[in-house]
């Protein structure tokens, strides 16, 4: 729904992302960096639950992307029986993934938002724009070491 990302932002917020996971009960996810905090905030029907992270605090910042391997499984071994629509799904199989930003803090505590590569107010947002998230975190711990 929502990714910004500044390197120097002028409301002091570095980064916001705001998705949604789809299904019947409606559960939003929003990651927000602050100078000396991390906001990560769930929120669904049934409540909402927030977690602010330090950044003294945080031991380990993590980025990647997931690829749907089920399918290229499944594709591989129905070729020989469906043919043609196997083959979507092995297409889809390289043509999909989950990106991922993940921070760790001294306790262990691990907060993660996963997101699937879109175009967002235009822009298109993929692992690049997810390493440059990380990249502000790790600055911003360092900087909280510093003082």
């Amino acid at each position: 729904k929502e990714f910004r990302c500044s390197i120097n932002p002028e409301d002091g917020q570095y980064v916001r992302i705001v998705g949604r996971k789809a299904g019947f009960i409606d559960s939003t996810t929003t990651f927000e960096v602050y100078r000396d905090h991390i906001r990560f905030t769930t929120s669904n029907l049934y409540g909402q639950v927030t977690t602010m992270i330090a950044m003294q605090s945080i031991a380990n910042t993590s980025t990647g992307y997931f690829k749907p391997v089920l399918y290229l499984v499944l594709g591989i071994l129905l070729l020989p029986l469906f043919g043609l629509g196997i083959i979507l799904l092995i297409t889809y199989y390289f043509r999909s993934r989950t990106l991922m930003i993940s921070t760790q803090d001294n306790s262990g505590l691990m907060t993660l938002i996963a997101f699937k590569p879109s175009v967002i107010d235009g822009m298109t947002i993929g692992p690049k724009d997810a390493e440059k998230v990380v990249a502000i975190i790790n600055k911003l711990v360092l900087l909280s070491h510093a003082k």
